[in-house]
């Protein structure tokens, strides 16, 4: 066996090929010709190694601190995700509370999501967090813990507790006074906190949003996508509170006596904003105290030119109609605003009186609020429900006085109807959060409507469903509007239903409408006053077959390439209203029969979501809207 040759005395171990340098001649130096020594190589070749093993000590010691800094990360961000997630929720169960009118069970939320958002936060600071939320790139998921923990700290210490405090103010159970009116100074009180509130709220929001959705850590995207939609929940909710604040008092007669026109729609018979406009009432609000001064049937109104001029695209749309003069057709238009004015104007030719507004409400709106005040008893010792109102007044009143010459008598009952309901809501001591959780879904429903000729308060309306405007909107628009075109009562029996798809996220895109419809009119039992149709119409027609005018709302700059009707080409006319595209089928709708209206259109694809025109009618409309995710 060879054995290994020994090394040369003084020779160093770690002395090799990685490292040594060439050998070479030895170099002779100086005038006695004395080669350098090799011992000058091995010294430079040992103070090459210790260098080395100080940087491998280095790069290793940071290494450490790499791995250490990871892990605290690590750990600290697993306990601040569950802090997080339980400040998340307290978020949800907060806005619940707030709307449920639960204020003792919302302050105790506060108090638990401010140590919770207390606690993350001070888990995602510190020398650590700060380095690595310090490393370039957009996809960075420490930064946006980071960020989510900063803002959900901010809301949690800060304006939740406030906004509590403010919504203790606002319960409907201290707003009311012993007499019924409302105490306005506590909702002008409140109204800067909720202001203050409504804008912290949205740059949390806006913050949060800001952050990249996708990281190269799914968990901490799933975390910032889910308080991103708890923070728009409880935006949307802080927001119609700052604007109740601000609408209330002005509208009330906060300064001074202020007085309404109210209609009452009856969906029977369909118009834009719901039904066509009946009986009315003139109520006075004077410092939040409320009283209805008159009851009236419509033909006190009937035909009164107005002179209202709403531009050339509104004349165009409505021809021939006479919408500013009749007031049975003066809210074809499913634009609220329209209507409210002209009905104004009408009664100010009718009786000298200026008015501050106009409400609209229908018996379903009647029958929510009705629910919660228990019934009103009616003049004939019957009594007006919840459960009865709709059916009494937009069908059972047809059967119960059949004949044209019964019109008076079933006016001046409707108009009992009317005023009964008003004084049962005025007079109730029902529960006034319940009171005002029924209005909201009436509200939400588009069934309570409101209108104010201050423009300031009428601005704030229309960012509100009561405003019950078409808005002016560059995002994707689905609004189906129903007039009823055969002056009948048929429309209690009408199903409503729409689709909507786009295909693809290019810059204009092409979108489908379908339009389904059912007239489920029964074919015995219904009174002529129900069935006739005061349209001029061919000599097929039977008693029970409807006539509808189908208008379409589209997307602003949308166009229409093809209809069809039952799948067989059709014609629509074609208008523009308040910036959109409107196009409208004359529809016969024979009794018990489902006919089917596609729109093929092309559109710009919009910024946001689909909004969508809920029509009220006796029958909810069903909607089915879906387009592709486009960022």
């Amino acid at each position: 066996m060879t054995t290994p040759a020994e090394p040369e005395p003084g020779a160093d171990p770690f002395d090799g090929p990685e490292w040594a340098t060439s050998r070479q001649p030895d170099v002779v130096d100086g005038a006695d010709g004395t080669a350098r020594s090799s011992r000058h190589r091995r010294r430079v070749s040992r103070r090459r190694l210790r260098r080395r093993r100080r940087w491998g000590v280095v790069l290793i010691t940071l290494g450490g601190l790499v791995v250490l800094t990871g892990l605290w990360i690590v750990v600290t961000g697993l306990l601040a995700r569950g802090e997080l997630n339980s400040a998340r929720g307290d978020v949800a169960t907060l806005r619940e509370q707030i709307a449920q009118g639960d204020l003792a069970g919302a302050r105790a939320t506060a108090r638990t999501l401010s140590h919770h958002a207390d606690r993350a936060h001070g888990l995602t600071t510190g020398p650590f967090w700060a380095a690595a939320a310090a490393v370039p790139g957009d996809g960075n998921p420490v930064r946006t813990i980071r960020e989510l923990t900063d803002q959900i700290d901010t809301l949690g210490d800060d304006v939740l507790p406030r906004l509590v405090d403010a919504s203790t103010r606002l319960d409907p159970q201290r707003l009311r006074r012993p007499d019924g009116s409302i105490d306005l100074a506590r909702i002008t009180a409140v109204a800067p906190v909720l202001d203050d509130a409504r804008g912290a709220v949205d740059h949390a929001t806006a913050e949060v949003a800001a952050r990249p959705a996708r990281t190269w850590f799914g968990v901490v995207d799933a975390a910032r996508a889910q308080l991103l939609a708890q923070l728009r929940q409880l935006g949307a909710t802080v927001r119609s509170a700052d604007l109740a604040a601000r609408i209330a008092p002005p509208m009330l007669g906060a300064d001074g006596v202020k007085r309404y026109f109210v209609a009452f729609q009856n969906d029977a018979e369909a118009r834009g904003t719901g039904g066509i406009p009946g009986a009315f009432a003139i109520l006075r609000v004077d410092h939040g105290r409320f009283s209805f001064e008159r009851f009236e049937s419509d033909d006190r109104l009937g035909e009164i030119p107005t002179g209202l001029d709403f531009g050339p695209d509104y004349a165009d749309l409505f021809d021939g109609a006479r919408t500013t003069s009749l007031y049975g057709n003066s809210n074809l238009s499913p634009h609220f605003p329209y209507a409210a004015q002209v009905w104004i104007a009408m009664w100010r030719k009718a009786s000298g009186e200026r008015l501050d507004g106009a409400f609209a409400l229908d018996p379903t709106a009647l029958s929510y609020l009705l629910q919660v005040t228990g019934p009103a008893p009616l003049k004939d010792g019957s009594q007006l429900t919840a459960a009865n109102v709709v059916a009494l007044t937009q069908s059972d009143v047809y059967a119960r006085f059949p004949a044209s010459s019964d019109q008076t008598a079933r006016k001046r009952y409707l108009l009992d109807v009317a005023a009964a309901a008003s004084r049962r809501l005025l007079d109730s001591r029902a529960s006034e959060t319940a009171l005002l959780r029924a209005a909201g879904q009436a509200v939400g429903e588009r069934r309570i409507l409101a209108y104010s000729t201050d423009a300031a308060v009428e601005a704030d309306l229309a960012r509100t469903a009561a405003g019950g405007i078409v808005p002016r909107t560059t995002a994707p628009y689905v609004g189906l509007s129903i007039v009823n075109e055969g002056g009948n009562k048929l429309d209690y029996y009408l199903d409503r239903a729409i689709t909507w798809r786009a295909d693809g996220c290019r810059p204009r895109r092409a979108a489908t409408a379908t339009v389904t419809l059912r007239n489920d009119a029964p074919a015995r039992g219904l009174s002529s006053y129900v069935t006739s149709r005061s349209d001029r119409h061919g000599p097929g027609v039977r008693p029970g077959d409807q006539r509808l005018l189908v208008s379409y709302y589209a997307t602003q700059g949308a166009q229409l390439s093809s209809v069809t009707v039952d799948g067989k080409p059709a014609t629509a006319s074609a208008g523009h209203d308040l910036g959109h595209s409107v196009y409208t089928v004359d529809l016969e709708l024979p009794r018990g029969t489902t006919r089917t209206v596609v729109l093929h259109l092309d559109e710009p694809r919009g910024a946001g979501a689909p909004v969508v025109l809920r029509q009220p009618g006796v029958r909810p409309l069903q909607v089915d809207v879906a387009a592709p995710d486009c960022g």
